[in-house]
């Protein structure tokens, strides 16, 4: 079975000899962040763009183990079903089985699973609505050649569906699919990538493998998910645009990030996501704060806690009737929700252990009661300002001798939706 290298488990793997393997917020070698679609949830005939968050280590951090990278490679591809290490992370429907469903659900011809070899691709919605409400009830196409049955072709429906859909949450537990009410296909999404230094890779681990299941919509009246939206990151304690030292010091630090380009010549940054490299230049926060860009015109002290805040609003969090899902059923039987954010903090240097947060940290709100749609309470407003900071605690310059640090911010909202920002963050030389 090949090898490949996951989101789930790169850390672990590749923390092998390293110090620092129990750390999953220290970027040190090339990773797969996150994968996300712009818009998450297209509908039918809508095409979306695939893209990838993909980081690798400055070259002038690396170039005794690179001293000659290469070009960094993309090779996308879909699936309908799950993949998964069972399937040794390919496509457990062959493409000529899904090609007679397809045809035989009066669909014509449907795209070839493999997407393109560019940094980003398009994949369109090639299933109309009501099409993946039968497929996921059971009504259509349960037994699938080579995976439920050896006809290949749908058999008018059994009531049980061997495709992976969402659910509301109280029909989870339902054992007949056909008394479901399904709120979204699930389709697989994966790319491989070769990094521009695949040697900083143990041996076998190359390419980097990411999967991501894109949730296509069942009913077309539901309204679509969104992306999260992450306009930047603000430092709110321990930083001064005076102190000395950092980028272009004689201390290894460079200017531009230094991360590897595709053409592995020069630099280039990791895709900073919404709000672009210079989002929030100059902005200074009503506290005193100052937002982070990617040319690391702010300087963080070594050796103390840094104070870190998101420019993002509580609104980001999409109004859900129960969470991760929006039901069925009439909104006067449902609590309301809004969806749960999960955010996951990322560094090139020290580490997220102040507050008692860590690496990860998260925002749902209180249920409010049927029917009701009001303003976030007080609580929820201090539960959002909460989760939406953190604690960046520095090494001095014995323990981390370049001048600048990447942090990198992931949100992810439990539905598919994906959003991220990348910035360079100035050290002072001392301590």
């Amino acid at each position: 079975m090949r090898r490949t290298l996951l989101i789930a488990s790169a850390l672990a793997l590749l923390g092998c000899g390293n110090r620092d393997f129990n750390k999953p917020s220290l970027l040190d070698k090339p990773r797969i962040l996150a994968v996300k679609a712009d818009p998450p949830q297209p509908t039918f005939g809508v095409a979306t763009t695939l893209s990838t968050l993909l980081y690798q280590p400055p070259l002038e951090h690396v170039a005794d183990q690179c001293p000659n990278p290469g070009p960094t490679t993309y090779s996308w591809s879909w699936c309908p079903w799950p993949m998964s290490a069972g399937t040794d992370y390919q496509c457990p429907l062959p493409e000529d089985n899904f090609k007679q469903l397809y045809a035989g659900l009066g669909l014509g011809t449907p795209p070839p699973y493999q997407l393109g070899e560019g940094e980003s691709v398009n994949f369109t919605n090639p299933f109309p609505a009501p099409i993946l409400y039968a497929l996921c009830r059971g009504d259509i196409g349960s037994s699938l050649g080579g995976v439920g049955s050896a006809g290949g072709t749908p058999d008018g429906g059994s009531g049980h569906s061997v495709f992976n859909c969402d659910l509301p949450a109280e029909d989870y537990n339902t054992p007949n699919a056909s008394d479901t009410h399904p709120i979204g296909f699930k389709v697989t999404i994966k790319v491989e990538i070769t990094p521009a230094c695949p040697s900083l890779l143990p041996t076998g681990f190359s390419p980097l493998t990411a999967i991501y299941s894109l949730h296509l919509p069942t009913n077309d009246a539901i309204p679509v998910n969104q992306n999260p939206e992450l306009d930047g990151i603000l430092v709110t304690d321990n930083w001064s645009e005076d102190l000395d030292g950092g980028a272009g010091s004689d201390d290894g630090g460079t200017s531009d990030g230094g991360i590897a380009s595709d053409d592995g010549g020069g630099s280039a940054v990791v895709d900073g996501g919404e709000g672009g490299s210079d989002a929030g230049q100059g902005y200074n926060g009503p506290d005193g704060s100052v937002a982070l860009d990617d040319e690391a015109s702010v300087t963080v002290k070594r050796d103390k806690h840094v104070g870190l805040a998101l420019d993002m609003l509580i609104g980001t969090a999409e109004h859900l009737a129960v969470p991760s899902t929006i039901d069925y059923d009439s909104v006067d039987k449902l609590t309301r929700h809004y969806e749960h954010l999960d955010i996951a903090w990322y560094a090139e240097a020290g580490d997220f252990t102040g507050d008692g947060k860590g690496e990860n940290t998260g925002y749902l709100p209180t249920p409010l009661p049927a029917g009701q749609d009001s303003p976030p309470s007080a609580d929820d407003l201090a539960s959002f300002a909460f989760n939406t900071t953190n604690t960046w605690d520095l090494p001095k310059v014995e323990d981390y001798k370049y001048g600048t640090a990447r942090i990198i911010i992931v949100v992810r909202d439990g539905r598919g939706g994906v959003t991220w920002t990348s910035k360079l963050v100035n050290l002072e030389k001392q301590p």
